[in-house]
């Protein structure tokens, strides 16, 4: 929605709001097997001309990862939005149209994931959006030079409000129906296990890289994607903190959607493979996926999506398979329906 903001120019506002219901088997104990919740609830506010712009987006926001109960799957616990209510906010200073330097709370660049569910192609996150950061704090610089855009990223990482985490992003649009991306973030000096956020000595010094591709051709489009993500080992905390070998965990996953011409359905999903090696001890984080260190897994998601205007409803049906697991977990079945407005 658009509105005049007077000396501040054209404002722009969007709203998103959604819910489900769940159902999920074999849950460890004291987790709720089936039930509904609000997923998203967020407010954006921009402003889009002149020298310095200004984006303010707040409401209330938790993601679904294939494989736990909703609620329940970020790192240690924590939610995507561990700080406070404010989801996103940043101001841009526009230099060019070409060249765009931010600074503030900011979505990160890596991953072909949305954080907002509503613009993925499933529900469902893979566990290559579960250990990639989300919203995190610092700076960045976005630019575009013909066919190539590119992000570089300066941040707190995984929330630890310690600006010692860099991210970027490159992508080389061959055609309307073809890009290819690339991605990495690494940090730049050791974050202890004491800080604000998420104390996780694997996650805080870890490097990760990675990239997809995108095709596109009529109604369907095909995203491969793969992640690469690893932990020195840190001794520094020793001995009641530490990491006494390497970790590293390898992700990956097909996404893919079809949109049944002249109709307001579409068919979207993805296939995922994951893996990790875990260190010797870490008595800081335990494992990168949750389950018990050494886990592998795979899964699927399948999404049939109505959407008329504003209005949109899906379900999600999906399977994961998993070699080692808290509370006997090995197989899991589960399913999401939802219903949102977008604005």
């Amino acid at each position: 929605m658009a509105l005049d903001g007077g000396p501040l120019g054209p404002i722009e506002i969007n709203i998103g709001a959604d819910g489900y219901g769940y159902a999920v088997s074999n849950t460890p104990a004291a987790i709720k097997a089936d039930g509904t919740q609000l997923q998203n609830a967020l407010i954006g506010i921009s402003t889009t001309t002149g020298l310095i712009q200004a984006t303010v987006r707040v409401g209330a926001y938790s993601g679904v990862v294939l494989g736990y109960p909703p609620g329940s799957a970020t790192p240690n616990g924590q939610n995507y939005l561990p700080f406070s209510g404010l989801y996103a906010g940043y101001l841009s200073l526009v230099l060019t149209p070409h060249l765009t330097i931010s600074a503030g709370q900011l979505g990160t660049p890596e991953g072909f994931e949305s954080a907002q569910d509503w613009n993925n192609y499933s529900i469902y996150h893979s566990e290559i959006a579960f250990v990639e950061p989300a919203q995190s704090r610092g700076i960045n610089a976005s630019g575009s030079y013909g066919a190539i855009n590119g992000v570089i990223q300066l941040d707190d990482g995984y929330y630890t409000k310690r600006l010692n985490y860099l991210q970027w992003l490159l992508t080389y649009t061959a055609s309307p129906a073809l890009s290819v991306t690339i991605n990495g973030a690494s940090h730049i000096d050791t974050t202890g296990p004491n800080v604000t956020g998420i104390g996780n000595l694997l996650y805080n010094n870890s490097s990760l890289y990675g990239g997809w591709v995108t095709y596109a051709a009529n109604n369907f489009t095909v995203t491969p994607e793969i992640q690469y993500e690893y932990t020195n080992a840190i001794r520094r905390y020793q001995p009641a903190e530490l990491l006494a070998g390497s970790a590293a965990n390898f992700t990956s996953a097909v996404f893919a959607d079809y949109g049944f011409a002249k109709t307001p359905y579409s068919l979207g999903g993805f296939l995922e493979y994951a893996a990790e090696t875990p260190a010797h001890r870490d008595g800081a984080a335990g494992d990168y996926f949750g389950y018990g260190p050494g886990t592998t897994l795979w899964g699927a998601a399948v999404t049939p999506t109505w959407q008329y205007k504003n209005l949109f409803a899906r379900t999600d049906f999906a399977f994961i398979h998993i070699n080692k697991g808290a509370g006997g977990i090995n197989a899991q079945l589960s399913a999401i329906a939802e219903i949102g407005l977008l604005y």
